[in-house]
């Protein structure tokens, strides 16, 4: 699984630029939008002052480790710098994924004497794919949100829309890619607030409905875990098979169960493993159960009213876990999680580490490192921290990798101060 989302929400949007990043001046007109040079970029990052008078740069270090300006394509082959603010995602192997606040090749509209007018903004704004080998860009119509999205076994990409089109509930698409030049996007779920999809396209969504691949039939999840009206979904480590988890019984009598669902001619469903919870009260509320693969034991973590319970596929048994595991599935910006270990920031400098492989905790120092480490990051299935920070020592701006241990390794440097970072698969 790739880096889903670091670079999002960004100020700016590129100018004109030609591919050695040589300062030119932007001419008055370019041709459509086509493409994003963005062939053989190992990292994407925003790059700025605090002065007023110098505005952020977006800018790509290549694999080759050349720095240039990240500029957009015109049909005639010409680089464009681009204004404007937008996200990026790097989706899979073979796409990003960006969202504009305007369309890439948006032209205002004057009326009869000659005044413009107003600009027409669409709410979740507008999405494109970005093909890494070839450049082009395909316009998907609608403004979708690609941090959490899922590929399936087919090249289909499902992808949550932007909160401001869900008018109060959230949308699902599937993304048909097999023919690139005429992208078909389907409303896969709606009124979702999650998802989880197997290869199959077995989707579970909006934490209590699932929706089979092979039509629309939908189901609840009562249909498989009695007794239960929410829960959550995981997906093996091939993405085969997919299991439900939730909370099932009445008052004094609760169990956390784990379910695996078949499918033959209609979908069914196995009781893998279940275990009484003794202090649980109420009843199960969406937002009760939280899922995460510890990748270290190839086990299953799920998190229920802060406890956590870990299940062994091969053994099909739930234990629960003796430390407080809660930033494991919860996203925000004083913890990191990579297959190794769970890092919480104690201060500028020092992390907390529970390891994943025996669930020991010991503490992180980097303050001896000469480096402000502005932005720390993971890569899903890495066993390392990413960082981009500033090295006292060199003046220069770093981009490497902290391992367990606190060793730091720098892969790139650059003299263009580094705001925001996306690493590329």
């Amino acid at each position: 699984m790739k880096l889903k989302y670091l670079l999002a929400a960004c100020t700016a949007f590129f100018l004109v630029s030609c591919s050695n990043d040589d300062e030119l001046p932007q001419p008055t007109q370019h041709g459509d939008i086509v493409g994003l040079n963005i062939k053989d970029a190992k990292y994407i990052y925003t790059s700025g002052t605090n002065t007023r008078s110098s505005s952020t740069q977006y800018r790509q270090i290549k694999k080759d480790g050349r720095d240039m300006e990240l500029s957009w394509i015109d049909n005639k082959g010409d680089t464009v710098r681009i204004s404007g603010s937008f996200s990026i995602w790097d989706i899979n192997k073979k796409y990003l994924m960006i969202n504009t606040g305007m369309p890439i090749n948006y032209k205002p509209s004057f009326d009869e004497d000659g005044n413009r007018l107003p600009d027409s903004v669409a709410y979740g704004g507008y999405s494109y794919l970005i093909d890494k080998k070839t450049e082009a860009i395909y316009d998907l119509g609608i403004g979708l949100n690609g941090e959490n999205a899922i590929t399936d076994n087919k090249g289909n990409i499902y992808v949550m829309a932007n909160m401001e089109n869900n008018m109060g509930g959230g949308r699902l698409y599937k993304i048909h890619t097999q023919d690139i030049s005429n992208l078909k996007l389907e409303l896969y779920a709606d009124n979702s607030l999650s998802f989880v999809v197997n290869n199959k396209g077995t989707c579970f969504y909006g934490y209590r409905y699932i929706r089979p691949s092979y039509g629309t039939q939908q189901f609840i999840i009562s249909n498989f875990i009695p007794q239960t009206e929410y829960g959550n979904a995981f997906v093996s480590h091939d993405n085969e098979d997919l299991y439900l988890t939730a909370v099932s019984g009445e008052y004094d009598s609760y169990k956390l169960v784990v379910s695996k669902l078949n499918e033959k001619q209609e979908l069914q469903s196995q009781i893998m493993a279940e275990t009484e919870l003794l202090d649980y009260w109420g009843r199960p509320q969406p937002n009760d159960i939280q899922v995460k693969w510890n990748e270290r034991r190839a086990t299953m973590l799920i998190n229920v009213y802060g406890r956590t319970y870990e299940y062994i596929l091969a053994t099909r048994t739930l234990t629960e876990i003796p430390v407080n595991l809660s930033g494991f599935f919860t996203k925000d910006y004083s913890t990191y999680v990579t297959a190794n270990a769970l890092y919480a920031r104690k201060s500028v400098d020092k992390l907390d580490i529970i390891v994943l492989e025996d669930y020991s905790i010991k503490e992180l120092d980097l303050s001896s490192k000469g480096i402000d480490f502005r932005s720390i990051y993971t890569m899903d299935g890495s066993d390392l921290l990413y960082f981009a920070g500033f090295q006292y020592s060199t003046s220069q701006s770093v981009i490497g990798t902290i391992d367990i241990d606190g060793n730091v390794e720098i892969t790139e440097s650059t003299p263009n101060p580094i705001t925001n970072i996306i690493q590329i698969n």
